[in-house]
């Protein structure tokens, strides 16, 4: 809307954010309340993946409601764009779907820290949205 100073971003565009990046936030509501984890992941045509450790507070959030979310900014000019979806992250069953965890594998998502992150979780976005500002001259100003 050009009076708020927003733009909405096209889905191809998300998807194309998406693709383009490879760290993102999950948001999970746990038992000690909301929360916020960084995690990096691949984003694979329709779902965002990653990985976890059994026991940890993502795998704990498999199959509850949860937000994704990237972004990006031009601190210099007061511009930005964010991605966000919506949706359950779905562990991915090595025994059940043993050909989706070879593609997965081949993805080369590989955890950031020395931890061993065995469990892959996909997150499909229903809905999957974005928003850029337009800075701080986009209406006249």
């Amino acid at each position: 809307d050009e009076n708020s100073g927003l733009e909405v971003i096209s889905l191809g565009e998300c998807a194309r954010l998406l693709e383009s990046n490879e760290v993102g936030r999950i948001a999970l509501s746990t038992d000690a309340g909301p929360r916020i984890y960084p995690v990096n992941y691949h984003w694979d045509g329709e779902a965002i993946v990653f990985r976890t450790t059994a026991g940890s507070a993502i795998a704990a959030g498999e199959g509850r409601d949860c937000a994704f979310e990237i972004d990006g900014s031009e601190l210099r000019v007061r511009r930005g764009w964010s991605v966000i979806a919506l949706g359950v992250p779905k562990l991915v069953d090595p025994e059940s779907s043993p050909e989706t965890i070879k593609r997965l594998e081949r993805l080369a998502l590989y955890p950031w820290t020395e931890a061993r992150k065995d469990l892959w979780l996909r997150l499909v976005p229903a809905p999957l949205s974005g928003r850029r500002t337009l800075g701080p001259n986009s209406n006249g100003r």
